[in-house]
């Protein structure tokens, strides 16, 4: 299985890029917690990317 990772700013579209490759065009909300779906899809905020102190919770 590959693994593929939108890296980039806070509001620079990640979710929403990822959402309407999934073919699901509604828009995206912000969320302060990382998200897993069933399909085992993981959405994390960009303020992970951004502090350090994050850094943990981005280790898979």
């Amino acid at each position: 299985m590959k693994r593929i990772a939108f890296v980039g700013t806070v509001g620079a579209g990640k979710t929403t890029l990822f959402n309407a490759l999934q073919g699901n065009y509604s828009l995206a909300r912000k969320t302060q917690a990382v998200e897993f779906n069933e399909n085992g899809d993981i959405d994390t905020p960009g303020e992970y990317f951004s502090h350090p102190r994050w850094y943990h919770a981005l280790i898979t």
